[in-house]
């Protein structure tokens, strides 16, 4: 790649505008957590698909397509997270689109870098193919010299903290230490694998090799299983439960194999030519893989409904299918070139792939609505009889959309309007097994509980009964009891209440924890109250409460005192030798 050695203050100034990124996503995220998201996602999608396009970011042919490529992802992610009134999805769904935008990321970011740099000019299936390949070993370049980097810190800072010297443990951990160097560090590395073209090729054509020696074995494979399939039966395959993951892995693998054999379609044939027609066989057991692990996964629909695993393993068995019809069209053509349709089929295959990945994620083909959706019409329609109805699975397994129609489906019986009385009984009584969530559930248990038992030593300050309240909460540290004193820390005439849990196996590591009137008259937790000569700060509470009952404590001004700073009121925390 001539001319990236010049680039150099490219790649390092994207680094650094991530580091700001970075560094301030905490107040991004404070002030709009949608700006926060479409920020994060222009810093890190952005910012890596203009390294990755190197110096032809210069042209803007390449560079305006990459920033509306950027941006379109951007405003993607922040429709897809505050959709809603601008709250956050469920953590599934958040999990699925942060994979889906790696996925298109790296999809466009092949597809950008592949952008014909003259007008007039189309993609070419060698420079798609080269840029895609390219991309992964840089990234991976990038990310192992990060990895390097943070293991020579910890060496570096391990060394000096066995010479009491802290200042490079303390700083070179610190928030705006990392959020600068790993991203100028990661830029380097993206601009070291950029230019290192030889380096690239090589790693490509091990990996490529190793796809030529593979591929017969797993045709192989694929050939004598499907052989063996009209002598074993189906039955055993649907008896599994999990013959769709299976199905898709050797499907899968031999389609990357068989790829990374084509490479760009201008090879020589890579086998003799008896092995060549038995890997050109095998490739016509593709679709039949597919379409046993689809049929496999439509079984377990029709059985026990829909739902997001099942939705997900239709939708890939699927898309092997298109990917396996393409290879033995490809091998049907017998073009002079061995499998040159692939050249046409496979970046198409891409964009689907890519549009899929966009819909899955939206309410179109929603996984979680689809299967909530489904798993009330099975109801409704007799499939499902309503007491093996799984009324707790959609209310707490799909999200928002589960809750929905658990709410509908529950105002529907409550009023009569759908299924036969017995049948609304029966469903009724599944409901009512799950009519109350976890949170109320917690709540249920903690009234039947008994209640901490509170000892005040000494009188009662005032406003003490608001720890009665207190002590019930989920985080109180008196969940098997408390001793309170009222003492006078701060000595300005108002009494502090120090509250020490009772030591039980549960929470005998729960520290005392020292709590103050306010100015609305509320008693308000102000922190703890630690052993500073422990280095874990641990309390022997047993010994603290007898010290108290004997009257064998008193209150000792401190030896050393705070510092205040403009923005900083620093404590000392002195170990005696």
């Amino acid at each position: 790649m001539p001319g990236l050695n010049r680039f150099l203050g490219f790649y390092l100034l994207i680094g650094l505008l991530q580091g700001v990124v970075f560094n301030y996503a905490d107040r991004f995220f404070n002030s709009n957590q949608a700006l926060f998201t479409g920020v994060m996602v222009v810093a890190l999608v952005g910012g890596t698909t203009l390294q990755l396009l190197g110096e032809k970011a210069r042209q803007w042919r390449a560079l305006l397509p990459t920033l509306a490529f950027t941006l379109l992802m951007s405003g993607m992610t922040a429709w897809v997270f505050y959709r809603e009134e601008h709250l956050l999805i469920s953590r599934r769904e958040v999990d699925a689109w942060c994979l889906s935008l790696v996925l298109l990321s790296y999809i466009g970011a092949s597809f950008l870098c592949a952008w014909p740099a003259a007008k007039g000019q189309r993609w070419r299936y060698e420079n798609l193919f080269q840029q895609a390949w390219n991309s992964v070993f840089i990234v991976l370049y990038a990310l192992m010299l990060v990895g390097l980097f943070l293991l020579l810190l910890k060496l570096w800072s391990r060394l000096f903290l066995m010479l009491g010297i802290e200042f490079f443990e303390l700083h070179f951990w610190s928030q705006t230490f990392m959020c600068f160097s790993v991203p100028l560090v990661f830029a380097l590395g993206m601009y070291m694998a950029g230019r290192s073209e030889k380096v690239i090729g090589q790693m490509r054509g091990m990996l490529f090799g190793a796809c030529g020696l593979l591929l017969p074995l797993i045709a192989l494979i694929s050939v004598l299983f499907t052989l063996t399939l009209p002598f074993t039966g189906l039955d055993r395959i649907w008896a599994t439960g999990y013959s769709t993951p299976i199905l898709l892995v050797l499907a899968g693998a031999q389609l990357f194999l068989l790829n990374g054999v084509f490479q760009e379609g201008g090879q020589p044939r890579p086998y003799p030519k008896w092995l060549m027609r038995f890997v050109e066989f095998s490739v016509v057991c593709l679709p039949i893989l597919a379409a046993l692990a689809f049929y496999s996964s439509w079984l377990r629909v029709e059985q026990y409904a829909l739902s997001p695993q099942r939705f997900i393993a239709l939708a890939l068995a699927l898309l092997c299918s298109l990917y396996g019809l393409a290879a033995v069209w490809a091998v049907a053509l017998r073009s002079p070139a061995w499998l040159s349709n692939l050249r046409v089929t496979n970046p198409v295959l891409a964009l689907l792939f890519c549009l899929l990945l966009v819909l899955v994620n939206t309410p179109v083909l929603n996984p979680i609505r689809l299967s909530a959706d489904d798993q009330v019409r099975r109801l409704l329609d007799g499939r499902t009889n309503p007491e093996a109805f799984d009324a707790h699975y959609l209310r707490f397994g799909l999200g928002k959309a589960g809750e929905q129609a658990y709410a509908q489906l529950q105002m529907d019986v409550d009023q009569e309007r759908i299924l036969n009385p017995e049948s609304r009984r029966a469903l009724r009584e599944r409901m009512d097994d799950t009519s109350l969530s976890f949170d109320e559930q917690l709540a249920k248990e903690r009234a039947r509980a008994p209640k901490p038992e509170l000892e005040w030593i000494g009188p009662k300050p005032k406003g003490s009964e608001q720890f009665v309240d207190m002590s019930e909460s989920a985080d109180s540290p008196c969940e098997s009891g408390c001793v309170l004193w009222a003492v006078d820390l701060d000595g300005d005439g108002q009494s502090e209440v120090l509250v020490v849990p009772l030591t039980s196996f549960r929470n005998e590591y729960k520290v005392p924890r020292i709590y103050a009137l306010d100015e609305k008259g509320q008693w308000d937790d102000r922190g703890p109250l630690l052993w500073t000569q422990l280095p874990s700060g641990h309390v022997d509470t047993e010994m603290l409460i007898h010290d108290i009952r004997e009257g064998n404590i008193s209150l000792v001004k401190p030896r050393y005192r705070q510092l205040q700073t403009r923005d900083m009121l620093l404590t000392p925390v002195i170990r005696e030798p």
